[in-house]
């Protein structure tokens, strides 16, 4: 035990050497120009295959490759990473660059090893070599295209799961990749330089392993790197303001459908979301309800106290709606003090039971400021029975809510 934790020390010296560089470079991207970064990732390549192609070590009774362990599985973080805190126009020029650049240096190699040795030196077998090293690059440069490709579309995936932990789905993403890698470019190597099948198995712990460790350096450095300065702009603090290009589109997506003062959803989010739960429950053959909600005696609250009394009674009332109606029950703004609530699986019955629930929450309810006391209407809606369209079921909801509006007394606003 005491030998693999000594021999453990040289693998996390390189990690903490190879990132030790490349984050910095990173991080000082406005600085000193990002091509800076990718010039020192892809300087990288050629040592990276020639180390997996030529140099295994080992750690314990684990077998691996350096090139393949180190410098390639830190590479993919490094381009998620890339892609993370820019966007995946900025991420496809490394990615290119990759590709490219390999291919450009196979050819060369392939031209090289046509030509005629020099007699009396050892570039006889280097020459084999040399043609064994163009080969294997050209099946791990197709991996590495494909690898990359691939990254972005598995966190993509897990970055809509907001409950999982950001460094789980960096290590989730990078394990799955490398994992298919490892097994892909193993075949290369079994095939051409004979590498027994304990690499395989070596190959796949040490990059899971390592994978742990450069996610969560990755991890640290978008929790604590990027903090100050420029870079404090960004938002969401479930992910530590990391969003990607796509992340940042959806959360402006999202952002123009919800209400600045209540915080609840618009009106244009209604037009957006509104026809589709009917449609869904049209489709299903099941239950919808649909209330709509208006504050009484609106305008004379504004009046008496001013709008920002007002502002507070319309916010007071948003979030008494929110936490008596179900998580899944979609509130919207939709007026002035007008307010509608979609009631997915809901009935006629729940329709008017949510609405009297409403009502006695709000008169029950007593706020801390002016104007202290609310009352609101409330008018209902039954798919099938009142429509089969979001037009016919709030038409019909409006229609009882002037119903209920007109059987109601006036009510004067309380007095200061």
């Amino acid at each position: 035990m005491a030998i693999v934790s000594s021999q453990l020390v040289y693998p996390l010296a390189q990690i903490a050497i190879y990132y030790g560089v490349m984050l910095p470079l990173f991080r000082f991207r406005r600085q000193l120009g990002i091509g800076t970064f990718f010039c020192a990732l892809c300087a990288l390549a050629f040592t990276e295959n020639y180390l997996a192609m030529s140099v295994y070590v080992a750690v314990g009774p684990i077998t691996y490759t350096p090139g393949s362990v180190i410098l390639f599985a830190g590479k993919l973080p490094l381009l998620l990473l890339v892609y993370i805190r820019e966007d995946a126009e900025t991420v496809r020029q490394p990615i290119y660059g990759l590709l490219l650049g390999n291919l450009l240096i196979i050819c060369l190699l392939i031209l090289i090893s046509l030509q005629q040795p020099a007699t009396g030196t050892t570039s006889e077998s280097a020459m084999y070599t040399v043609v064994d090293s163009a080969s294997l690059s050209v099946w791990g440069t197709l991996l590495l295209f494909a690898d990359c490709i691939a990254m972005i579309l598995v966190y993509e995936r897990v970055s809509r799961w907001r409950w999982m932990p950001l460094f789980v789905r960096l290590w989730g993403t990078i394990t799955i990749i490398l994992v298919i890698d490892q097994l892909a470019f193993f075949i290369a190597l079994n095939l051409y330089f004979g590498v027994p099948f304990p690499a395989l198995y070596g190959g796949i712990v040490a990059k899971i392993v390592a994978t742990m460790v450069f996610c969560a350096l990755i991890w640290a450095y978008l929790r604590f790197g990027e903090r100050n300065g420029e870079e404090e702009t960004a938002s969401l603090a479930d992910v530590f303001g990391v969003l990607t290009y796509r992340q940042r589109f959806e959360a402006l997506t999202i952002e123009s459908r919800i209400d600045v003062l209540t915080g609840v959803r618009n009106r244009r989010a209604l037009h957006l979301e509104g026809p589709g739960f009917v449609q869904d429950a049209v489709v299903r053959r099941g239950h919808l309800g649909l209330l709509i909600i208006d504050l009484d005696h609106f305008k004379a609250v504004n009046d008496e106290y001013g709008h920002s009394s007002g502002d507070a009674a319309l916010c007071f009332v948003a979030d008494l709606m929110r936490r008596t109606v179900r998580s899944t029950d979609p509130v919207y703004r939709i007026g002035g003090d007008e307010f509608l609530i979609i009631l997915p699986s809901g009935d006629q019955r729940s329709a008017a039971r949510v609405a009297g629930d409403l009502v006695d929450a709000t008169r029950a309810a007593c706020m801390t400021v002016a104007p202290y006391t609310l009352s609101v209407s409330i008018g209902w809606a039954d798919l099938w029975d009142d429509g089969t369209t979001l037009d016919e079921l709030t038409g019909a909801a409006d229609r009882r809510l002037y119903e209920v509006k007109a059987r109601r007394k006036p009510v004067s606003v309380p007095a200061r």
